[in-house]
C-alpha cells in the first residue's frame, strides 16, 4: 500500500527491495497478492502494477534481503541516489542493521513498527521513535540503537528525570497505541525469515493504514523540504564507521 500511494503521489524514483515471493497467507493483506500472483517475486509484481499506474515512474529492482551483513553495504551504495528510506522489514535484527546504516551515512529513514495483534486503526500514529509505545519490535529497536550501538543517548546524566526531556531522533516511526492482542502465545519477531503463519494474526485495515499513514508522512517530508537526517551521536558514528571501513564487519 505504501509503494502504491507513493507512485500515485507523484513520487517518481523508487528503490525496492526484496527476495520474497507471494506467499498465499499474504492475500489478506498485500495488494499485489492474488490467486494468479502466487509463488511470484513480490517486487516483480509490484514494478508491474506501479508501471501500470505511472508508466514514468522510474523503478529499480533489488532482488535481495536487507540482512545484518549486507546493510551497511547497500545504504552506502544507494546513498548517492536516495532521499529518503522507508524501513517496513519485520525483523529487529534486520531493522536495527538498516536504521544504523541509515545514521552512519546520514539519510533520512522512516521507519514502521509491528502490526500484528492489532484490530484499530484509528490509533496508528506517526512521530518520532522515541514517542512509540506498546509496539515490542520498535522497543527491541530502540535498546539495541542505545545500549549497543550507542548511536543515541539513554537518558538525563544526572538523574535528574523530572526535569529530563528526551532529545528526538529525527527518526519518523509509524506504530499504534493500541495494545497488542496476542491469541496463540508469544511471536518471535527478532527476524524477519519467519514463518508465514506467525503466532499474531494481521487485518488488511491495519496494515493498509500503516502503508497510508507512511506514505503521508514521507510526502510531507519531501514536499516540505523537511527530510531530516537521525541525530546520532557523531561519536558512535565515527566508530561504526571505522570498524567498517577496517575490517568490513557488519556491527
Amino acid at each position: 500500500m505504501t509503494v502504491s500511494a507513493l507512485c500515485r503521489s507523484g513520487i517518481g524514483n523508487i528503490i525496492l527491495i526484496d527476495l520474497d515471493d507471494i506467499c498465499i497467507s499474504n492475500t489478506n493483506r498485500q495488494i499485489h497478492a492474488t490467486s494468479k500472483t502466487i509463488g511470484k517475486l513480490k517486487i516483480d509484481q509490484m514494478k508491474e502494477r506501479l508501471t501500470d499506474i505511472n508508466p514514468t515512474c522510474n523503478i529499480t529492482l533489488i532482488h535481495d534481503f536487507v540482512t545484518v551483513d549486507n546493510a551497511y553495504a547497500m545504504v552506502e551504495k544507494m546513498k548517492p541516489d536516495v532521499d529518503i528510506i522507508l524501513d517496513a522489514i519485520d525483523g529487529s535484527n534486520e531493522k536495527v542493521a538498516l536504521i544504523v546504516a541509515a545514521c552512519v551515512h546520514n539519510i533520512s529513514i522512516l521507519t514502521s513498527g509491528g502490526a500484528a495483534g492489532r484490530i484499530d486503526p484509528t490509533q496508528i500514529v506517526c512521530d518520532d521513535l522515541t514517542k512509540s509505545k506498546h509496539c515490542r519490535l520498535l522497543h527491541l529497536c530502540k535498546h539495541r540503537l542505545r545500549d549497543e550501538y550507542k548511536l543515541f543517548s539513554k537518558g538525563p546524566p544526572t538523574g535528574n528525570i523530572k526535569s529530563f526531556r528526551v532529545r528526538k531522533w529525527h527518526i519518523p516511526a509509524v506504530f499504534s497505541s493500541e495494545q497488542q492482542n496476542n491469541f496463540s502465545g508469544n511471536d518471535d519477531n527478532t527476524s524477519s525469515l519467519r514463518r508465514c503463519d506467525g503466532a499474531l494474526g494481521t487485518a488488511c485495515f491495519v496494515t493498509g493504514t500503516y502503508g497510508f499513514v507512511a506514505a503521508s508522512k514521507v510526502v510531507s517530508m519531501i514536499a516540505n523540504n523537511e527530510l531530516k537526517k537521525p541525530r546520532a551521536l557523531q561519536s558512535s558514528v565515527r566508530i561504526i564507521k571505522q570498524m567498517h571501513e577496517q575490517t568490513g564487519v557488519s556491527n
